[in-house]
Formats: structure tokens, sequence, C-alpha cells
């Protein structure tokens, strides 16, 4: 079932990284700095060590992304790099997992494309423990009660999902198993604006409620993220309060509370726009809890 590459040993921080990167104070070991620090910056479960030599970047124990330096250029590469998409044609390597982009003077790839291919590789990995937490939790429930579940294939189904909030796995385990669940356009932007949700506001707590749904609050509800056939949808708690300058919220207009945001496949997200708004109903929130 777990076939990925796995690093003892990584920490959150790793003295001998920082010390590799002021070995020597070359333009390349400095370029390569850049992108590691995107790596380290992807999300709080981002692992590192030193292995093989160069800086390597883990989700948790497994690794997604790596730097090195060289005389005459700067890599970065990524463990699995082999299943990015790569629609620059930036990745090179003809190894069965591993691709990397080298950075040479006058030639250097447009950084939101390599920004994407570190954020690709990252989620990727996230999505593969997901998979597995996913599997193991649906086995370990199996074994217990053999009636009460039934795998199909590899993979969680809709009845094999998490369903109890006093259920003994975590709220954020249960949303990865939920992410892993989905395994299409929807799990990915769930995925993907748990994340802009997290970045907008580091203290939100993750809550599992009503059979199912996740829940981010922060001195009360900010949002929830449920999933249906067509649509991701998003439903501010007090989303009639906020104010919504970019025109975000596209469904429940009609309430005197909430306002919900509808995402469908295809549907591309405003990160700056969505964080504002998230922070917005924070302030609310935190507002209301002082008075």
């Amino acid at each position: 079932m777990d076939d990925l590459l796995r690093f003892n040993g990584a920490v959150r921080r790793d003295p001998k990284i920082d010390a590799w990167f002021s070995e020597f104070a070359d333009p390349f070991r400095l370029l390569a700095r850049t992108w590691f620090e995107r790596m380290r910056g992807c999300g709080p479960d981002v692992r590192e060590l030193m292995h093989d030599g160069c800086p390597v970047a883990c989700v948790c124990d497994v690794p997604f992304g790596y730097v090195n330096a060289f005389k005459a250029y700067a890599s970065v590469g990524f463990f699995y790099g082999a299943m990015l998409a790569d629609a620059a044609g930036v990745l090179e390597g003809d190894g069965k997992r591993m691709r990397h982009v080298k950075l040479r003077p006058g030639k250097l790839p447009d950084d939101e494309t390599l920004r994407g291919l570190i954020d690709a590789a990252y989620d990727d990995i996230r999505r593969r423990l997901a998979l597995i937490s996913a599997q193991r939790l649906v086995q370990s429930r199996t074994s217990a009660n053999p009636t009460a579940l039934k795998a199909t294939g590899s993979s969680m189904t809709s009845k094999s999902a998490p369903k109890k909030e006093n259920d003994t796995a975590s709220p954020s385990r249960l949303i990865d198993a939920k992410i892993a669940e989905l395994n299409d356009w929807r799990g990915e932007t769930l995925a993907r604006i748990r994340k802009i949700i997290k970045q907008a506001d580091p203290d939100v707590v993750e809550e599992w409620k009503w059979r199912g749904v996740p829940v981010w609050s922060h001195a009360g509800i900010i949002c929830t993220g449920e999933t249906y056939k067509s649509v991701v949808k998003m439903t501010f708690a007090k989303g009639a309060s906020l104010e919504d300058p970019s025109g975000l919220f596209n469904a429940s207009l009609e309430g005197n509370t909430r306002r919900a945001i509808d995402l469908r496949e295809g549907d591309q997200i405003d990160d700056a726009a969505l964080k504002a708004l998230i922070r917005a109903a924070v302030a609310l929130n935190t507002s209301k809890a002082r008075r």
C-alpha cells in the first residue's frame, strides 16, 4: 500500500541546511536558497534534512523537493516530478520518478511556473499521504467491525466516508481522508481552498461536523467546505455581514446571515480576494467575541 520514499530524521528546521547555504557565497547557492525558502513555506507539515549533500524538503518524512548548486547552474528538483504537469516544458530528466529544473544565467524559468511546480509537488505528496491514511482508516474500521464498512477497491467510497463527529480520528485527518476519497477535481479544489484558508489564518481550527462536512473556525465558524456532484461550496457563516468587493459570493445571496461561493470544475480561484474575505470573517468573529 505504502511505497513512498521516506527519510528518517527530517526536522522542522535543520541548521545543517542553513550552514550549507552560507558555506559559499556564490550566486547559485543564493538562487537555490530562494527556491528552498519557497518549499519551506508550503505548509506547517514541511520538514527538511540534508540528503546526498543537498537540502531536501519533505511532507512529514516523505520528500517532495530539493535544491542543489553547481559551478554553472542551480537545480530545483522533485522526487515525484515525473507525475507533475509541465505545460511550460521546464522539467528535465528521464528517470522513473525524479525530475529537475536547471537554473542557468540567461535561462531562468518564469517564477510563476517554478512556484506552481513546487506547490504542485507539495500538494501531490499530501494527497498521497492522505490516501494512505484513508485506506488505513477504512481497513482498521473494517477489521474492528467487518459489517460496518465496505471498502471498494483501494479507495474510500461515499459509504465508507467518516460519518460521526466524535470519531477518534482528528478533524484534520478526516478532512485529509475526505480529499483522498473524492479523488477528482472536487478533492483538488477542497485541498486548494483549505490551503488558502490556512495561509490567510495560521490560527484557524479545523473541525468535522454534520456527518462529514469540513469546517474552519476562529472564534466561531468562518466557513464550511461542502462537496456535491458538480459543486464545491464554501459557505460563510456570517457572509451577509462581510464586504465582498471582488464579488466572490455567488450563492445563498437571499439570506440574512450566510453567503456562499460555489466552485465548479475549471473555475479559477482568486487567492488574494479569498484570503481577504477569510481575514474579514475572522475579524468579524473576534470582534463579536470581545463584546
